[in-house]
């Protein structure tokens, strides 16, 4: 239900036993469809309505595309931000990849003694936050030790240090439509 309306489920390629060209014309029929209403709700200044018709179109688009790495993006991106209305589900991610990465370096700096929690807690958060860096407040042998940590550390911060402006992206992309600073 939304705005008094029970929309009909978005099809599933691998749902119903239905013929390919029916799946397909149910797919384009159902984007015309959001197109067609976004487009008027649009014109009325129905934002909510506008939000929910560009979700489902993503959604319908994302499930219409042919299997390949398209379709697996698209997919990603409705699982990671359900099609950029998710503010939470990106924060979450990357609150889950801070705790993991900090865990990992945790426990190995725990065996250190001239690694600190702060220091690691800076190093993790030095890495994940872009356009932040410099080891201008660390001491040197505290960068000594950093630097001798094993590899699979350092794996995990770089992994850390990809993914994480992806997904304060993802997260600004949510804050913008849900504020409508510009679609």
């Amino acid at each position: 239900m939304f705005h008094g309306v029970t929309w009909p489920k978005i099809p599933k390629r691998n749902g119903d036993k239905k013929t390919q060209d029916a799946i397909e014309n149910a797919f384009l029929d159902q984007i015309t469809s959001y197109e067609f209403i976004r487009t008027q709700a649009e014109h009325i200044g129905q934002l909510e309505l506008r939000k929910e018709m560009i979700r489902r179109e993503l959604a319908c688009r994302a499930e219409l595309a042919e299997p390949s790495f398209e379709r697996l993006l698209r997919k990603a991106y409705g699982w990671i931000c359900d099609h950029g209305t998710s503010i939470g589900r990106p924060a979450f991610a990357l609150l889950c990849i801070l705790g993991f990465t900090f865990l990992a370096w945790r426990g190995w700096a725990a065996q250190e003694a001239a690694v600190t929690t702060w220091d690691v807690f800076y190093h993790i958060g030095r890495r994940m936050l872009p356009f932040v860096g410099g080891h201008a407040y660390v001491e040197e042998h505290t960068l000594k030790a950093l630097r001798a940590a094993p590899h699979v550390l350092h794996f995990l911060s770089a992994m850390a240090a990809i993914l994480s402006p992806f997904l304060l992206f993802l997260m600004a992309l949510a804050l913008r439509l849900k504020f409508r600073m510009s679609v």
